[in-house]
């Protein structure tokens, strides 16, 4: 079992001489002379120019005689004679030596002649520039020719020591065992590595920032595509993860050498919050710091494979939940018989196990949060301002938890505009969806028209098995951000981002088992509280679309926030809904029942304004089926449904139609 460990800095303090400003300064001096050891190649035109300038300068200031003159002309005679020779028989290392020997003579020359003087600076600046407008094509060509000739080694045989990485690094080796295995492996990649930062060793491994090649196929981007095979080339144990860093050619390595999170499950520890507007703990990072989700902050989305602990994490949020008093828990759990959160059931207001359960449980949410969004513009601050937001002081917030996003959407499409409005919508009124699948697609969020992913402001990812999804749940980009939920190798294990969590760090949810979700569902069940209290809910049915008296007030707003009033959402009879508009048309069609309806007295009754309107939808309902023409009356054609519906009297009266339309479940 793991057991949270104290979160410690590991960094060993300094020494007392290096806080010093002695101390300091020494350290600036030895970066300093590390970075030119660096760029040596990329320094030694410049060096050399002022150095002979300097060399100049001290030779004025000791006095220039006649032959220090002659000397210095017979060696600008012999340095152009190199030259021309080189140029007339096509050689070009005569050629260059005598360039280079031309210039620094002259240079040197000018200040021996002038001392340190503004000629003598000029003199050295275009000598300066001219090298390097030679040296630098040399220099690049030299480095290619190099990497090609490493690559080719590494690939073919064992590299020898004496072959550097690049112009400015001697061999391919570093400070460390890790780096020089590091650069070895990049340099058989293809991609040998312009800088490796020193390596950082922690109690789970180690990591590094590396500074690639700049080219699309040496990006950072390209190196982790071919993770597998540099992990490969490392030939060290462990586990390798990249990361881009902050230039598109930074590459930050890290090998993990322990895994303090392994084993069966990290063990709940039990409830830790009274209320919802504090952070619920759900699991553990590998430094033993505890893993926070904080609900108030936006909708959460708990994703990953199957059999990978999605079901965990959802039982963990719920557990700590329905042990705040300021919350009302409802759900919607697509397998039948709510198989995921039944255990719950007695601590819900709302359960649906189907697609027309779910529905009203959608239905009666939306319409709550329209009543507590006018409750809210009747409200005024300290100051007169208006109340914007929802807290536990204007009543109890509303979590809704959806197991299996996917299979909703799928078994009942239609509700994904209402999921939509409520995610956009309803944080302000105190509403929170919790909506767990383990089939994240465009389809799972309503695709590409009522996309709700951005709504999430925490994710929680699992395992996956292959790349593809993992943008999906975490958001574009993700995968080379670093969110590998691919790698996640254990159940459980999960990445959380979020406002507290923005960039990417392995950890595990804490594992609850079955005993634990009954007890903690009886001890804050409402019977606990209550022996008399009726356990699970029982809405009533009411086909009336007129708003009826709420149930008597359990705290939350002006209307309580109780048990919801469900009533049986319309259906046509091939079990699509009926949309709102037409459901006033639909509901005077069987009021009237054999005696039908023309389209004359859906005008008089107020049901539109001219019978031409209700004409499309009177034509649609004979296609299909539901509604007959049946003579005539007042020379007007009479429409009577032919399906056998809900009438009032009937919902009211049988018992067993009202069972149907809306289960006990809810």
């Amino acid at each position: 079992m793991f057991i949270p460990r104290e979160k410690t800095d590991h960094v060993t303090p300094p020494p007392i001489d290096e806080i010093s400003p002695h101390g300091r300064t020494r350290r600036m001096a030895e970066a300093v002379c590390r970075w030119c050891g660096r760029m040596r190649y990329e320094l030694a035109p410049a060096a050399v120019t002022f150095g002979m300038t300097c060399l100049g300068w001290v030779h004025h200031l000791a006095g220039v005689t006649p032959a220090a003159y002659a000397g210095y002309g017979v060696a600008l005679a012999a340095a152009g004679g190199l030259t021309w020779g080189g140029i007339k028989h096509k050689n070009g290392l005569a050629t260059s030596l005598g360039v280079a020997s031309t210039g620094t003579i002259v240079n040197t020359a000018v200040g021996a002649i002038t001392g340190p003087t503004v000629p003598s600076l000029i003199a050295s600046g275009v000598v300066t520039i001219s090298s390097y407008a030679v040296y630098v094509p040399w220099l690049i060509k030299a480095r290619h020719e190099r990497f090609n000739l490493q690559i080719k080694a590494a690939k073919t045989a064992t590299l020898p020591d004496g072959m550097g990485v690049n112009i400015g690094q001697a061999g391919v080796t570093g400070d460390t065992e890790e780096e020089t295995a590091l650069r070895r492996a990049l340099v058989a990649l293809g991609v040998p590595a312009v800088d490796v930062s020193r390596i950082v060793f922690t109690e789970t491994g180690w990591y590094c920032l590396v500074t690639l090649p700049p080219g699309k196929n040496t990006s950072a981007a390209f190196v982790i595509a071919k993770r597998q095979q540099l992990q490969a080339n490392l030939d060290l144990p462990g586990r390798l993860r990249l990361t881009e860093g902050a230039q598109p050619n930074q590459l930050i390595v890290r090998l993990q050498t322990t895994d303090p999170l392994a084993g069966p499950g990290i063990s709940w520890p039990g409830v830790r919050i009274d209320s919802i507007e504090q952070p619920i703990p759900i699991g553990v990072y590998p430094d033993g710091s505890e893993i926070l989700v904080d609900i108030v902050d936006g909708h959460v989305l708990v994703a990953g494979g199957t059999n990978k602990g999605k079901s965990g994490a959802v039982n963990v949020l719920a557990a700590n939940l329905v042990a705040c008093d300021d919350v009302d828990l409802a759900g919607i759990d697509m397998k039948p018989g709510a198989l995921e959160l039944g255990p719950w059931r007695d601590n819900m207001i709302a359960l649906a196990d189907d697609p027309d359960t779910a529905r009203q449980v959608l239905v009666w949410l939306k319409g709550e949060m329209t009543r507590r969004g006018k409750h809210l513009s009747t409200l005024r601050g300290p100051k007169g301002e208006r109340v914007k937001k929802w807290t536990r002081k204007h009543g109890k917030y509303i979590v809704l938890i959806i197991d299996e996003l996917a299979e909703l959407i799928r078994q009942a499409p239609d509700v994904a505009s209402e999921l939509m409005t409520l995610m956009q919508v309803s944080r302000a009124m105190g509403i929170r969806i919790i909506a767990a699948t383990q089939s994240p697609s465009e389809q799972a969020f309503g695709g590409k028209g009522t996309d709700t992913r951005q709504q999430f402001g925490v994710r929680i990812g699992l395992p996956v098995n292959e790349p593809t999804p993992i943008n999906m749940i975490m958001g574009t980009g993700a995968y080379g951000k670093g969110w590998r939920l691919d790698e996640l190798d254990l159940p459980g294990k999960c990445m959380v981002s979020s406002e507290r969590y923005t960039t990417p760090n392995e950890g595990r949810c804490y594992w609850i088992t079955e005993e634990e979700i009954l007890e903690t569902s009886r001890e804050h069940s409402p019977a606990a509280e209550d022996t008399d209290a009726d356990v699970r809910p029982h809405p009533d049915l009411d086909p009336d679309p007129d708003p009826t008296p709420p149930p008597p007030p359990r705290g939350g707003g002006p209307r309580g926030g109780g048990r919801p009033v469900l009533r049986a959402v319309p259906m046509y009879p091939d079990g699509s809904r009926i949309e709102d508009n037409r459901l006033e048309l639909w509901r005077a069609l069987e009021k009237a029942g054999p005696e039908g309806l023309t389209k004359g007295e859906a005008v008089r009754m107020g049901i539109c304004n001219h019978h031409s309107s209700i004409s499309p939808w009177l034509s649609q309902w004979v296609g299909q089926g539901w509604v007959a023409e049946s003579g005539k009356r007042d020379r007007s054609v009479i429409f009577i449904l032919t399906a056998a519906q809900h009438t009032p009297e009937a919902d009211v009266d049988d018992t067993s139609k009202e069972s149907s339309a809306c289960p006990a479940s809810l």
